[in-house]
């Protein structure tokens, strides 16, 4: 063995250890950032700065939203198989070859035909809207320019919004809340609120997964979901309830 190479086995042992003789976490990595899992240790990153942890097991609690979402992708999934021909799935794989898609890390990853089709059938059946056959053009559409957020009552929410949604769009709103006022959760934190009609015009009222105190912040996440079952990148805005 190298000594290169027994010295990184050296400084991952270290690290493990130390995460095993830990309840607490680890900033500033000693090999730089580090996002993902690698074996029992997951690389993260908060208003803090980069940290290692001990990697934990999921719960699975099993929510009504987990068996849409698991139902939805088995609809498409069997539908793929099942009710496609092969030229549209040929179409869906060669559409995976020329195209990447980014990760949660930002990273540009290969999906297969499947996957592509899978993941924006997922989304249009869980707005309510009918299945694609065939890809076209699959590209992300344009965000929005601003989102703002209202409290309406401890249950409902308002979110106006511009410009105008491209025909055949329709708004989607990610939430964290309630959370504390210094609280400021990002993305991967947050859980869908829903989704407003096509083309639906600005404001769009919602109602909210939770109840919200007095005082209690809310941080959503607003964004468009296109008729093709892309979504755009998500502007962000947060108010409390008063």
């Amino acid at each position: 063995m190298s000594k290169l190479k027994a010295g990184a086995l050296f400084l991952l042992g270290l690290v493990v250890a130390t995460l095993r003789s830990t309840a607490g976490a680890i900033y500033a990595p000693i090999l730089g950032e580090i996002r993902g899992k690698l074996g029992g240790i997951v690389g993260s990153r908060n208003k803090g700065g980069p940290y290692l942890r001990a990697h934990a097991a999921p719960t699975n609690p099993n929510s009504a939203r987990q068996q849409s979402t698991r139902n939805q992708l088995a609809t498409a999934s069997s539908y793929w198989s099942s009710t496609l021909t092969d030229a549209e799935r040929a179409q869906w794989d060669e559409w995976a070859t020329g195209h990447s898609w980014k990760n949660s890390l930002g990273q540009d990853v290969q999906l297969t035909g499947l996957a592509w089709f899978c993941m924006v059938n997922a989304r249009l059946l869980d707005s309510g809207q009918a299945m694609i056959t065939a890809p076209g053009d699959l590209s992300a559409p344009e965000g929005l320019t601003t989102a703002g957020l209202t409290i309406t009552d401890a249950t409902n929410i308002s979110v106006a919004f511009t410009p105008v949604l491209p025909s055949g769009s329709a708004l989607v709103v990610w939430g964290s809340g309630p959370i504390s006022a210094g609280s400021d959760p990002n993305f991967r934190q947050a859980r869908l609120i829903g989704y407003s009609a096509v083309d639906a015009t600005t404001p769009v009222a919602m109602a909210l997964p939770w109840t919200l105190e007095v005082g209690d912040k809310l941080k959503v996440f607003v964004g468009v979901l296109n008729a093709k079952g892309r979504v755009s990148v998500m502007l962000s805005d947060a108010a409390t309830k008063a």
